[in-house]
């Protein structure tokens, strides 16, 4: 499961500090290093902060399916988008019909 996702997902469910954490670590792709530094604590800190906040997500996503139910959704309306340029083409492809001649 993409992790940038799940928060999407899941991201009002996680503290504020967690929240932060893994967006700067997960859509800014900040380092350990640099995570530390902006939230004022230890690298090893950072990493615990980021795990429990991933830990939650992916509990979360085990009980309610939420992020599997949108990737399904999405493959479904790629099916259908695929479908309708499929049958687009083919009416492209059929000689004009005259209506009352």
């Amino acid at each position: 499961m993409a992790r940038v996702r799940l928060l999407d997902v899941y991201r009002a469910a996680l503290t504020e500090r967690q929240q932060e954490a893994l967006r700067l670590q997960l859509e800014e792709d900040w380092s350990l290093s640099e995570l530390a530094r902006a939230l004022g604590t230890s690298r090893a800190a950072a990493h615990d902060l980021v795990r429990r906040g991933v830990e939650r997500m992916e509990s979360m996503e085990e009980q309610l399916g939420v992020c599997h139910r949108l990737e399904a959704a999405d493959r479904e309306l790629t099916r259908l988008r695929e479908r309708v340029s499929r049958l687009e083409r083919q009416l492209r492809a059929r000689p004009a019909v005259r209506v009352g001649s």
